[in-house]
C-alpha cells in the first residue's frame, strides 16, 4: 500500500470516529430514552384501566366483608350486633353474652365466645343457624338447651347456652 492509501485509510476510520462521537452517539441516546419515554407512556396509559379494575374489585371486597358482617371493630362487639339483630328478627332474649375464652395451640389461637339465649326453641334454632351460616363469626360446636319453669307465672321456657368456637 502506498503512503496515501494509508492516510486516506487513517483520514477515513478518523471521520468514522469524530462522527461516531458527534452523530451517532447522541443519536443512540436519545433513542434510547425516547424507547424509555414509549414504556413510561404505555405503563402511563394504562393507569385508569388499572384504576377502574382496583375500583371493582373495592366494591366486590366491601360487598363481601358487608356479607360476613365484617367491620373495624372487634369480633366481639360484630357478633353482639349480630346476636342483637337475629334477638329482634327472631323474638328471642339474650340472657348472657361472656367474655371469650381463648386458647392458643401451636401457631393459632383458638377463641370460644359462651353466650344464653331465651325464647321458644324454633325460634332459638333460627338465631343459631343464621349465626353459623353468616360465615365470619365461626361454628358452633355446643348447644345445649334446657327447659326451666317460672314457679312465681307458672310459665315454662326454654334456655339455650352456645359456644361459639372461632379459629384463627
Amino acid at each position: 500500500m502506498t503512503r496515501k492509501n494509508k492516510i486516506l485509510v487513517l483520514g477515513f476510520v478518523l471521520m468514522a470516529l469524530v462522527s461516531y462521537q458527534f452523530a451517532l452517539k447522541n443519536t443512540v441516546a436519545i433513542y434510547g430514552d425516547y424507547a424509555e419515554n414509549l414504556k413510561t407512556k404505555e405503563r402511563v396509559g394504562n393507569i385508569p384501566k388499572q384504576l377502574a379494575i382496583l375500583t371493582r374489585k373495592e366494591r366486590v371486597l366491601d360487598e363481601k366483608l358487608r356479607e360476613l358482617n365484617i367491620e373495624d371493630s372487634s369480633v366481639q362487639s360484630n357478633l353482639l350486633k349480630f346476636l342483637n339483630r337475629q334477638a329482634e328478627l327472631n323474638s328471642v332474649k339474650i340472657i348472657a353474652f361472656n367474655a371469650p375464652h381463648s386458647l392458643v395451640e401451636e401457631n393459632r389461637t383458638i377463641e370460644t365466645f359462651i353466650f344464653d339465649l331465651e325464647g321458644n326453641y324454633t325460634d332459638i334454632l333460627k338465631t343459631v343457624n343464621a349465626l353459623e351460616n353468616s360465615g365470619s363469626f365461626g361454628a358452633v360446636v355446643h348447644l345445649q338447651i334446657e327447659k326451666l319453669k317460672n314457679y312465681r307465672s307458672d310459665r315454662a321456657y326454654l334456655q339455650a347456652k352456645v359456644f361459639l368456637e372461632q379459629v384463627r
